[in-house]
């Protein structure tokens, strides 16, 4: 049988924010949130970005398993922890695993990007790698879970992982408390859950906005229909932006505090990457660069003087950075 946590089925409250903030803190400093004249420039609105890139791994998911792994019990985790991931959540539970002394598992896809693969790899973890997309590598780890009796770790949809993403907006209520409007990416949404709960639950006013790829829109389509929906999921350069279904608690946190939520090509992702790295002098991944990418296209005209977006990773493919390089090097668009 599966070993889940007790009250993983409920939304974290502010309070549990700043409660997870009180038990990462020892491991991880809070990330800058620097005002870019050249993106102001771009958007014609005062913009700030939030570089979640400097974390130890290079993405903000280290806050929740973090968090997670500092709430779970030494019976929960005597046998270890196993999770399913496109890449960066596997890293953080790898990362905070090891530094605990757990042993992890991780399930990722056969296509998974081989510099997150390596870096996983790097931290101890067992790899196992299986089917096409996230959704494929989630049920193969319920099965392993099962069959071994490990504790699995939900990527998104646990309130003790959106509660440490939600240090993040923790972070910029505090540093930017003059914000209008926020903009994160949603892959199962467990960044902006945490986000929108710590931004909203301290300054009411404002607008928070989520960016998720056109290939995979399972959020857009789920707020729309006023239930959760389960979409085909196409090909995308967006592998940290894959999951087919929002969660429970993701879904539920979406429908009390977003906006609306953008939806972004690959193509804009793909300058998007190519506007932070000059104009900001920082490596972004396609998830990443999404909120940039969704307030040039999709939320261009949506309200907020002063935006802060949310640079949720780093982990790039180096092929794919290439890629993109290589076609803006021949002035193609």
């Amino acid at each position: 049988m599966v070993r889940l946590n007790s009250g993983t089925h409920t939304l974290p409250t502010l309070h549990d924010i700043e409660a997870a903030e009180a038990r990462i803190r020892k491991y991880i400093a809070p990330t800058p949130l620097e005002y870019s004249k050249g993106i102001s420039d771009l958007l014609g609105r005062e913009a700030y970005v939030k570089l979640e890139t400097s974390l130890p791994i290079h993405v903000f998911k280290i806050r929740g398993a973090l968090n997670k792994l500092l709430t779970m019990t030494d019976s929960e985790l005597k046998d270890g922890v196993i999770t399913a991931s496109s890449g960066n959540h596997g890293l953080a539970i790898a990362y905070a695993s090891k530094l605990f002394g757990v042993r992890a598992t991780i399930c990722v896809p056969e296509n998974v990007n081989p510099q997150k693969l390596m870096a996983i790899e790097e931290q101890g973890a067992e790899v196992i790698r299986s089917g096409t997309g996230y959704d494929q590598a989630y049920d193969n780890a319920i099965t392993i879970a099962q069959k071994r009796g490990l504790a699995f770790v939900s990527a998104f949809d646990d309130r003790d992982i959106i509660a440490g993403q939600g240090t993040c907006g923790l972070e910029i209520t505090r540093q930017l408390p003059s914000l209008d409007s926020a903009v994160v990416a949603i892959g199962g949404g467990g960044l902006i859950s945490g986000i929108a709960t710590a931004v909203k639950e301290t300054l009411p006013k404002v607008h928070m906005y989520g960016a998720e790829t056109v290939a995979i829109p399972s959020m857009y389509e789920s707020l729309r229909s006023g239930r959760r929906v389960r979409v085909e999921p196409k090909p995308t350069i967006a592998d940290g932006m894959q999951s087919a279904i929002p969660g429970e608690l993701t879904f539920e946190a979406a429908r009390k505090y977003l906006d609306k939520v953008g939806l972004v090509t690959d193509l804009e992702l793909e300058d998007a990457i190519y506007d932070l790295l000059t104009l900001v002098r920082i490596l972004a991944e396609p998830a990443g660069a999404s909120p940039l990418a969704a307030m040039k296209g999709s939320l261009k005209g949506e309200p907020g003087e002063k935006t802060v977006l949310v640079i949720s990773g780093g982990n790039i493919s180096v092929d794919l950075l290439r890629s993109i390089l290589t076609r803006r090097a021949k002035g193609s668009s």
